[in-house]
């Protein structure tokens, strides 16, 4: 358990110089149970505290609620349930900053209500690992709103590119297991098109939505049955030329980027012969084979 020393100086003193007063004050009752361990009484006593007239507006009496929920917190297994707890953390943080205007306090407010916003980034994170792709980005969204209620001129640009991208893996990942869920195939496109309209320049959205496009329309040849009559088999055909020419600009993108990726130049090896172009198609198996073996990594 971590105490600011200014913090615990000063709550300190009211203990030590209000012997009768501090029998009936639910903060400094809050203190003494934090400082004990006791987290659910000094829950209870703190929430008593900012809930009476000497301390509604008392920016001490809110961080130390702050502190008490932020304990609570890292003591919950993830849900709801903690996503409450630490939201009350991030409240009761935020307002004693709002009812500080000396900025007593802001130093220790800020540096938990900073470790509080980043448990969504890196809980978002995990949620991704487990292809939680629907409370990973409430838990993002969360972090940002977070931050920005704080900071509102605060660039959130690298970590939105980020998520983008780890967002879109996912959504990639879960429509190659399920092909036929094109919800699955629209939201991947549209993650990594979101990082395209903060970086242009980003290898691994361009690359990753090249991919994409050119293995929907691989998929949908690959579909086409022999008992298939010729007007549906050409219907295939039109769509599946559509991705290819989806796929074209973004992999050149990404092969301009960096033209000795092996894999952007087998994407254009491959997706010119996609489209029937022999001549490009060859030509970037050629730039492929002339590449030394040491700059695949």
């Amino acid at each position: 358990m971590t105490m600011i020393t200014r913090y615990a100086i000063a709550l300190c003193l009211i203990l030590c110089t209000a012997s009768v007063f501090a029998q009936t004050d639910p903060l400094v009752e809050a203190l003494r149970n934090y400082q004990a361990g006791d987290l659910g009484g000094a829950r209870t006593q703190v929430d008593l505290a900012v809930t009476s007239p000497a301390h509604a507006e008392d920016p001490e009496a809110w961080l130390l609620r702050g502190f008490v929920y932020k304990d609570l917190f890292k003591t919950m297994a993830s849900g709801a349930a903690a996503d409450a707890i630490r939201q009350e953390a991030l409240e009761s943080l935020y307002t004693c900053m709002a009812f500080d205007p000396q900025n007593t306090y802001r130093d220790n407010a800020r540096q938990a209500y900073d470790f509080l916003a980043r448990s969504y980034f890196n809980e978002a994170a995990r949620n991704l690992n487990e292809m939680d792709t629907e409370r990973a980005r409430m838990l993002f969204a969360n972090y940002k709103a977070a931050l920005l209620r704080v900071e509102p001129e605060t660039s959130l640009k690298a970590r939105e590119i980020e998520f983008g991208n780890a967002l879109g893996t996912v959504y990639t990942k879960q429509f190659n297991a399920f092909r036929t869920d094109t919800i699955l195939f629209d939201r991947a496109v549209e993650a990594f098109t979101t990082v395209l309209q903060l970086d242009a320049e980003n290898y691994g959205a361009n690359y990753n939505l090249a991919t994409l496009f050119y293995n929907r329309g691989v998929y949908n040849i690959q579909q086409i049955d022999a008992e298939d009559d010729i007007p549906s088999i050409e219907q295939i055909q039109r769509v599946s030329r559509s991705y290819f020419m989806k796929a074209l600009p973004y992999m050149l993108k990404a092969h301009d980027m960096n033209p000795t990726r092996r894999e952007t130049l087998l994407g254009l090896e491959g997706i010119y012969y996609s489209l029937q172009d022999q001549q490009n198609s060859e030509k970037f198996r050629q730039l492929f084979e002339l590449l030394p073996q040491q700059e695949d990594r």
